[in-house]
């Protein structure tokens, strides 16, 4: 196995069977751990009042694959409030495919879902007819049960793809049984349609690599410069170590080859 039992193995944690699928199908195509620089792959915290202290645990893991992924790395973080899985695979430029974006995330009042093939490019440019079609009827079919989440706006959604899965939803029971059943249904099909269609993939030229080279990197930097869960990850374990794991590890373009 990639990694070992944590406790992020708990069922205590909401991701816990994602994590567990995830792991599962990159030990199938030859996946190799990663090592993630100690200061980043675990790191526990505290928040709330001095009367209601709650635990926060975070731990980052990475993986590769020699001739096919740059980087997969996934960030979760464990506690009674927040719960999260943030989960993205960085392919070799060898290859015209998109990246792989998973943002599983669990707030005091909301469940935010983010599920996508992220282009690097323009759509035309790195989708086929065939694998779009895949993707927006693996979309339609999660949104038959999510509702979908507010329009993004033209900066953000060029990042999209159009079989984007993304929804909000309420903390209650409904929004619990959705997650556990249609939601985890889809993203192990769009795990698997994805790492499949990585591994079958052909090579591609110099001159589209280096697109894609520019590509990732322009996503990178955006993502690197907009993260959303700045505010969120900087009250819960500090600038200092938000600004760095941002930098170093979850967006950093070192990882673009």
């Amino acid at each position: 196995m990639l990694i070992q039992n944590t406790i992020f193995y708990s069922q205590e944690w909401r991701w816990a069977k994602f994590i567990k699928f995830l792991i599962s199908q990159l030990d199938k195509y030859h996946c190799v751990e990663h090592k993630i620089a100690s200061d980043f792959s675990y790191k526990e915290s505290s928040y709330g009042s001095k009367k209601s202290k709650k635990n926060i645990n975070l731990f980052t893991w990475g993986a590769t694959h020699k001739k096919r992924i740059n980087f997969a790395r996934a960030v979760c973080i464990n506690s009674p409030n927040y719960s999260v899985l943030n989960f993205l695979i960085i392919p070799k430029t060898s290859y015209n495919i998109p990246f792989l974006g998973i943002d599983f995330v669990s707030l005091p009042n909301s469940h935010l879902l983010v599920l996508d093939f992220q282009p690097s490019l323009k759509v035309e440019n790195q989708f086929n007819s065939e694998l779009l079609e895949q993707i927006i009827k693996l979309k339609n079919l999660c949104h038959s049960s999510l509702p979908v989440a507010e329009k993004m706006s033209e900066e953000v959604e060029k990042f999209f793809s159009p079989g984007l899965i993304w929804s909000r939803l309420p903390r209650q029971q409904d929004s619990d049984n959705l997650i556990e059943n249609q939601l985890y249904d889809s993203f192990k099909e769009y795990l698997n349609l994805y790492l499949k269609t990585l591994f079958e993939s052909e090579e591609v030229g110099q001159g589209l690599q280096q697109e894609l080279i520019n590509g990732q990197n322009d996503y990178l930097n955006y993502r690197r410069d907009n993260d959303p869960a700045r505010p969120m990850l900087s009250s819960l374990f500090g600038k200092d170590f938000t600004e760095s794991l941002i930098n170093k590890v979850l967006f950093s373009t070192n990882k673009v080859l």
